[in-house]
């Protein structure tokens, strides 16, 4: 096991010094069993409260977005699968644990929203309906916007820092977007042309375009599981 990191800067709260241990970029649980098994897992150091706030928001976001994914896509197969177990009072190891998943799922089955109940708008953009459902039988889940964007930032926290010993600081910030596929096309353009790919596929693949005028200024497209993309800028 690696040690932890020395006491020093977190990367997500800028906090120095604090006492730090290990995050993972993409959680290890995301991680499609179809995944190398010799694939590097991308980690930064991260102070303890930052870290468990983060672990429990991803937990959160991937029961929720795990039963919007293909569940037969390779990508996203064993995530749908995990997601799945870890809501069922049958895969339980004990008493406690068996009333945990039953209330987990409870709770997510009571926040869905079925046929006309759904909003013509709000659906992120691909994770619509791909299924051929006619509207009264569709089921949409609900997924906290903030989650997408937290995620998103830190990614882009993670890669800077991963890439090149970076840290965001002000007046330096993040800003994310959920783009459709017209709408983020001039983001793809500027990446294709002058942008670098980091892959952790089938999982996640992150691209991004940075200034060399000052190495932080800096655009991103982040896709998961070959499914859905989220966006975001780095600027002053």
């Amino acid at each position: 096991m690696a040690k932890r990191p020395p006491p020093g800067k977190c990367v997500h709260c800028l906090a120095d010094p604090v006492a730090r241990n290990w995050d993972h970029i993409f959680p290890k649980s995301w991680y499609p069993d179809t995944s190398a098994t010799n694939l590097c897992k991308w980690q930064i150091p991260s102070c303890v409260p930052c870290n468990s706030a983060l672990g429990a928001i991803e937990e959160d976001f991937l029961r929720r977005i795990a039963l919007c994914l293909d569940p037969f896509d390779p990508a996203s197969r064993s995530i749908v699968q995990k997601a799945l177990r870890s809501m069922k009072p049958t895969e339980a190891r004990n008493e406690r644990d068996r009333n945990v998943r039953g209330a987990l799922r409870q709770r997510i089955l009571g926040e869905t929203l079925e046929g006309d109940a759904i909003p013509q708008s709000g659906t992120f953009p691909g994770m619509g309906e791909k299924w051929g459902q006619p509207r009264d039988e569709q089921v949409a889940i609900r997924i906290p916007a903030a989650s997408f964007r937290r995620i998103t930032e830190k990614i882009v926290r993670g890669i800077f820092h991963v890439e090149d010993r970076k840290y965001i600081e002000p007046p330096y910030k993040i800003d994310f977007f959920a783009l459709d596929s017209s709408d983020g096309g001039p983001v793809r353009a500027i990446i294709d042309r002058f942008g670098a790919a980091y892959a952790r596929e089938p999982g996640i693949v992150v691209r991004r375009a940075v200034a060399p005028e000052d190495g932080l200024s800096s655009v991103f497209e982040i896709e998961f599981w070959q499914q859905f993309m989220t966006y975001a800028t780095v600027r002053q």
